[in-house]
């Protein structure tokens, strides 16, 4: 197995414009305007300093594997709840090797780091890999997308 890193994602890097790109993709239908061009934005304004919010960009053999944040104001059902594990994404190629569990753990240690007593996710079908990790149903919400589960975890 090639080496792995966990570096934070540079919001002006093309890195930052292909995670966008694949961020959309994937999570455009759960939000009102929100796109590409949105999640660009929000990755450039984004900390590097272990401070939050962050993107946190796992690489093998320098390739991007995949990426997670932990950010204020994810899910627009619940303004109420801050802050939040968002955007876990692995490579489609990638998938089924442990990437999303090494991901998930990393931004509870970020959490962690910041002081954080509650971290949450919503998630239309990837409850398992969260309940994996410590965390546990708390509701259910609506979203422009349709029905999530959201799951809280005490750090």
């Amino acid at each position: 197995m090639s080496r792995l890193s966990l570096d934070f994602l540079e919001g002006n890097s093309p890195e930052a414009a292909e995670l966008a790109r694949l961020h959309a993709l994937e999570w455009q239908h759960l939000y009102r305007e929100w796109d590409e061009k949105k999640a660009l934005e929000e990755f450039g304004a984004q900390k590097t300093d272990g401070t939050l919010p962050a993107t946190l960009v796992l690489h093998e053999g320098g390739r991007l594997v995949g990426s997670v944040s932990v950010v204020d104001n994810d899910c627009e059902a619940r303004t109420d709840l801050n802050p939040w594990l968002a955007s876990l994404y692995v490579m489609p190629g990638q998938r089924g090797r442990g990437h999303g569990s090494r991901l998930v753990a990393a931004a509870l240690e970020l959490a962690r780091s910041n002081g954080v007593e509650f971290l949450h996710v919503f998630t239309e079908s990837a409850e398992n890999i969260f309940r994996q990790h410590g965390f546990s149903h708390f509701a259910d919400a609506e979203t422009k997308g349709g029905p999530v589960a959201i799951l809280r975890r005490k750090i």
